[in-house]
Formats: structure tokens, sequence, C-alpha cells
């Protein structure tokens, strides 16, 4: 008996459950943030925050809330015309946003690059299940194609 239970619960209809996404590139982040009506600088640094307020991915008895805000701080420089020179120091609020089961992530003491939103209350970095405004540990390439989009150059965005 348990073995007919046990095979019709495996052929019950579960939900599709799947998060698809498409790859994230700098390009295409950078002509998302250039194309907004909001305002972003681009900035390479480290960023450090207090990881246990990180949310967790949903399961069967856990549903996490769709945003979580974080404080958090990037030290670094941000992109001008002659690259990434301008020193940069702030506090931000990472914002961690969560697609049904699935939230964003960031790693505290990582090397970034991060495109950040300048609002009212300061600047925010957007992190999503689908990579969001934050790259980890960005290879050198990465660094000059978004200098290369910032100074006119080829920048073909693939979203």
């Amino acid at each position: 008996m348990r073995f007919l239970i046990s095979i019709f619960a495996l052929l019950a209809p579960v939900p599709a459950l799947a998060l698809s996404c498409l790859p994230q590139t700098v390009e295409g982040t950078y002509q998302r943030a250039a194309d907004s009506e909001d305002v972003y600088i681009v900035v390479h640094g480290r960023l450090t925050f207090n990881a246990a307020k990180l949310p967790r991915n949903g399961s069967a008895t856990h549903t996490p809330d769709r945003m979580t805000r974080i404080p958090a701080e990037i030290q670094g420089k941000s992109l001008s015309k002659a690259g990434f020179k301008v020193p940069f120091d702030q506090k931000i609020t990472l914002e961690v946003a969560c697609y049904g089961l699935w939230c964003g992530s960031a790693q505290s003491g990582q090397d970034v690059l991060a495109f950040l939103k300048r609002g009212p209350d300061g600047y925010s970095l957007e992190s999503n299940p689908c990579g969001g405004n934050l790259f980890g540990t960005p290879k050198v390439g990465m660094l000059k194609q978004v200098r290369t989009c910032f100074n006119g150059g080829a920048c073909a965005a693939t979203r």
C-alpha cells in the first residue's frame, strides 16, 4: 500500500517552479541604465554589508519578502571618461529582490562592478535572481567594456 501511495505522489501534478533568466551582460545592464529615466553611476570597488540580513530562497514552507533593503557600503572608484578614477566611498542601500521562491544575492567583502541608482535618499544597488545591477568579481574585460560604453564606443546590448 505504501508503494502505491509513493507512486501516486510522484505522479501528482507539480507546479512549474523554474526561473528562467537571460544571460546578464555588462553591455545590457549599461544600456538599461542609460535608457532609464533614473540617474545611475558605475562603481568598481568593495561591497560590504551584514550578510546575515540577506533573504533566503523560498521553499514549501517559506515565501521570502519581495524586497529586502540592507544598509551597505562601497569603497572604490566611480567611472569617468578617464576610467575608474573618481574616489567613491559611500553608504548605499543594497536592494535584494525575490521573484517567487528565488532571491538575489551578494557577498560581503567582494570586489564588484555596480550600477548604482541615485535617489533622494542616496544610492541603491539592486540584486535579483537574474543578476540585477551587480557583477561580482568582475573580469578586466568587463571593466574595459563598461568604459567603452561610457565613452560612446561599441556597446551592443544583449538583453
